[in-house]
């Protein structure tokens, strides 16, 4: 399976011919050297729908008693990312778990005021993956919606040195995938182990300067 991705309206065309040809202007040719004279198993298949999504529920003056909102409806993200499954299914985990602790406080059933506690606690759930969605994309010249703060535009910064170092690195690459699918917390990426490995992209940047 080959996956083409282009940004700032400079996209992969939707035909055979034309998408080969994209991947000619990528800066490698390893895509395009194994495609060029492969056969196409299946029509070239195109999505556009990029966006970042999130609605605070969290925040509203007045929320409806036993109604619970999850999952897409609530935040979704650029697919490109692969978090909207797993914010998902995290979602559900701990819609089951506040459920159980419900219940273990009013064994009767009552459910006064958990839907309201439940959106402001999912809310916090999805700060992470939402931060890390909407400071990559805002690198973008053609993303929209509000600029990120001087914080996400640091880790913007340093998150452009995490991808450096994984070209070459097997474990910052791991630690970089780990984090992005959910599986380890985004602490790890700032590890001494990484952030040396990270930190040393610039210095060889600066020294390229140099020369």
């Amino acid at each position: 399976m080959v996956t083409l991705g282009g940004g700032d309206r400079d996209y992969p065309p939707a035909d055979e011919t034309g998408f080969v040809e994209f991947s000619r202007t990528l800066p490698t040719p390893l895509i395009y050297d194994a495609i060029k004279d492969a056969k196409a198993l299946t029509p070239v298949c195109s999505y556009r729908g990029t966006e970042n999504r999130l609605r605070h529920y969290d925040r509203l003056p007045r929320y409806p008693e036993n109604l619970v909102i999850i999952g897409h409806a609530v935040c979704a993200f650029n697919p490109i990312y692969g978090q909207g499954m797993t914010v998902a299914a995290l979602d559900a985990q701990m819609l089951d778990e506040c459920l159980q602790k419900q219940h273990q406080r009013h064994p009767e059933g009552d459910l006064t005021g958990f839907a309201r506690q439940f959106q402001q606690k999912l809310a916090k759930l999805h700060t992470i993956p939402w931060t890390f969605a909407i400071s990559q994309d805002s690198r973008y010249r053609g993303s929209t919606g509000a600029q990120p703060n001087l914080g996400t535009r640091l880790i913007i910064e340093y998150m452009e040195l995490v991808l450096k170092a994984l070209v070459d690195d097997p474990k910052v690459c791991q630690a970089f995938l780990e984090v992005l699918h959910m599986i380890e917390p985004p602490a790890i990426l700032f590890h001494p182990r990484i952030a040396v490995k990270a930190i040393g992209q610039l210095v060889n940047r600066r020294m390229l300067r140099v020369k």
